[in-house]
C-alpha cells in the first residue's frame, strides 16, 4: 500500500512540475518578447519621426492647402490625424532647388523632387533596410520597419490571447486542487471558493494597442511616374493661385 501511495505522490509531483514548467516558461518567453518589443518600437518610432518630418515638409511645400490635403488623402494619408501628432524631436527638412527657366517651373520641379524624396523615405520607413554597423563599418545591420513592427505586435497579441485563454491561473489552481481530494473536500466544507475572476484578471496580459505604438502610419505612396501629371498640375495650380505663398514655401 505504501508503495502505491509513494507512486501516486511521485506522479502528482511530476504532473505539477510539468504544469508549472509549461505555465511559467511560456509566460517567461512572452515577457521576453514584450521586453524586446519595447526596443523595436523605439527604433521604428525614431524612424517614424524622421518620416513624419519629411511628410510635413512636403505638405508645407504644397502651401498646406486644402488641395494638397485632398491629394494626400487620395494617396492613403490621413492629414488631420498626422497633424495632430505632437511635434517632438522633429527634424527640419528643406526642399531641393532645381533649375528651371521660370519661377513656376522651378516650383513644379521642386514639388516633384520632394515627392520622390518622400516616397523613398517612406518606403525605407515601412519596409526597413540596412545600414553600416557603427561598431563595425564593414558589416551591415538590419533596420526594422513599420510593417515589421505591426506584424510583430499582432503576433504578440495572438500569443497574449492564447496565454490568457488556454493558461488561466484558475484552471491550473483547480487542477492542482483536484490532485488533493482531501483538501478540496475540506475547503468545500468550509465554504471556501476563492476569488477566481480576480486571480485571472491580475495575472492576465494586456494586448498591445496598435493605435498607440508611437510610430505614425505613413503608407508608401505610388512611384512618381504614376502621379507625375496630377502632381505637376497641382503645383501649377497652387503657383497660379498664390505665387508668393509658393515661393515662400520653396524658400522655407
Amino acid at each position: 500500500m505504501a508503495v502505491g501511495t509513494d507512486y501516486a505522490d511521485d506522479l502528482k509531483r511530476e504532473l505539477l512540475t510539468e504544469m508549472a514548467d509549461n505555465f511559467f516558461s511560456r509566460r517567461c518567453r512572452l515577457d521576453e518578447r514584450l521586453e524586446a518589443f519595447v526596443g523595436l518600437r523605439g527604433k521604428v518610432a525614431r524612424q517614424g519621426r524622421l518620416a513624419l518630418s519629411r511628410w510635413l515638409a512636403f505638405r508645407s511645400l504644397l502651401c498646406d492647402s486644402p488641395e494638397a490635403d485632398r491629394f494626400l488623402e487620395e494617396l492613403g494619408f490621413a492629414p488631420q490625424k498626422l497633424l495632430a501628432i505632437p511635434d517632438k524631436d522633429s527634424v527640419e527638412v528643406h526642399p531641393r532647388h532645381p533649375l528651371a527657366l521660370t519661377a513656376a517651373g522651378r516650383y513644379r520641379k521642386a514639388v516633384l523632387a520632394a515627392y520622390d524624396d518622400l516616397r523613398r523615405e517612406l518606403e525605407h520607413y515601412n519596409e526597413g533596410g540596412y545600414a553600416p554597423d557603427p561598431r563595425d563599418p564593414r558589416r551591415m545591420r538590419r533596420i526594422p520597419g513599420y510593417d515589421h513592427l505591426i506584424d510583430t505586435a499582432r503576433e504578440i497579441n495572438a500569443e497574449i490571447e492564447a496565454v490568457n485563454t488556454s493558461q488561466c491561473p484558475s484552471d491550473m489552481l483547480q487542477f492542482t486542487k483536484s490532485l488533493d481530494p482531501a483538501r478540496q473536500e475540506q475547503e468545500s466544507a468550509c465554504g471556501f471558493t476563492g476569488d477566481v475572476c480576480s486571480l485571472n484578471a491580475s495575472l492576465s496580459y494586456t494586448p498591445l494597442d496598435l493605435e498607440a505604438l508611437e510610430a505614425p502610419e505613413l503608407p508608401t505612396p505610388p512611384p512618381l511616374d504614376d502621379v507625375k501629371d496630377t502632381l505637376a498640375n497641382l503645383a501649377d495650380s497652387l503657383y497660379r493661385q498664390a505665387p508668393d505663398a509658393a515661393e515662400a514655401a520653396l524658400q522655407a
